[in-house]
């Protein structure tokens, strides 16, 4: 007879608490922006016959809400609308989304730099803080160029398409390209804080963002550059982007390189 020792059992995961569930949901489909009510359903919390509990269930899953916005790992994107960041890379400099075409249509950011993807079109926003306007600069894969605009942008509210502006029309900004819709987009610029709203446009729009921390590590690669550079070279984007290889090569630093040259645009303008 062969004896046996008993195995102890295998040790379990700890339960999630709330706040990690809510997390969970929001990474387990990030494309998608979230609601208290949304949430509240698919943690099957709601309490429709017991006003208090579903009080109580609202408060807790907005205070987590909001603690996970402090943290970093999700944000508000319009007034009670909840979504998981994404980015670009490991060191999280480049923040991005997708809206329209997968149904949230919405974001709202703050960052002196962004970028509109739309169709074969990136079109980037710079913030002139001295003046707090903006100018842009559209880059079109199908002509191979870049041009930028002669409107400058201040705070209001811009409806941004393809078709020419009717006469008087001083909110309308005219970006002409393929995919991009008559009426694609609302900018609304608040100070410091963009909102983009897609306008429900079959091939939607991305957005591409400097996060704080990333301006702050594109900056000094751009005070590098500038001060490495004499004046008439500094934009030269072949000079720009050989002074990004060899930031790869060197000290294995990486850096989109468009938005690199966007950084170092920003500083001439200010300086």
């Amino acid at each position: 007879m062969i004896e046996t020792t008993a195995q102890p059992p295998a040790p379990t995961a700890p339960a999630l608490g709330l706040k990690d569930l809510v997390l969970r949901i929001l990474e387990r489909d990030p494309h998608r922006a979230f609601t208290v009510e949304d949430l509240l359903t698919l943690l099957k919390l709601q309490s429709p016959k017991d006003p208090q509990k579903q009080a109580q269930a609202v408060e807790q899953v907005t205070g987590h809400l909001r603690r996970l916005v402090e943290e970093g790992p999700i944000t508000e994107i319009d007034p009670g609308l909840f979504k998981c960041r994404l980015y670009f890379e490991i060191e999280k400099s480049i923040e991005h989304a997708y809206i329209g075409g997968m149904g949230n249509n919405r974001y709202r950011f703050k960052s002196p730099i962004f970028r509109l993807n739309i169709g074969v079109l990136s079109v980037y926003f710079i913030k002139d803080s001295k003046k707090g306007e903006w100018f842009i600069t559209v880059r079109d894969t199908t002509i191979g160029r870049d041009y930028a605009l002669v409107r400058r942008l201040r705070d209001g509210k811009y409806l941004v398409g393809s078709r020419p502006a009717a006469a008087g029309e001083e909110g309308y900004v005219q970006i002409a390209g393929r995919y991009i819709e008559k009426k694609h987009l609302t900018l609304t610029i608040t100070g410091d804080e963009i909102g983009v709203e897609d306008h429900n446009t079959p091939n939607g729009t991305r957005i591409d963002l400097l996060t704080k921390d990333g301006l702050a590590r594109y900056e000094q690669a751009a005070r590098a550059f500038l001060k490495a550079t004499d004046p008439q070279g500094q934009k030269d984007v072949v000079k720009r982007g050989r002074f990004v290889l060899e930031q790869l090569l060197n000290q294995h630093q990486n850096y989109e390189t468009t938005f690199f040259g966007a950084v170092v645009d920003r500083l001439l303008i200010v300086s």
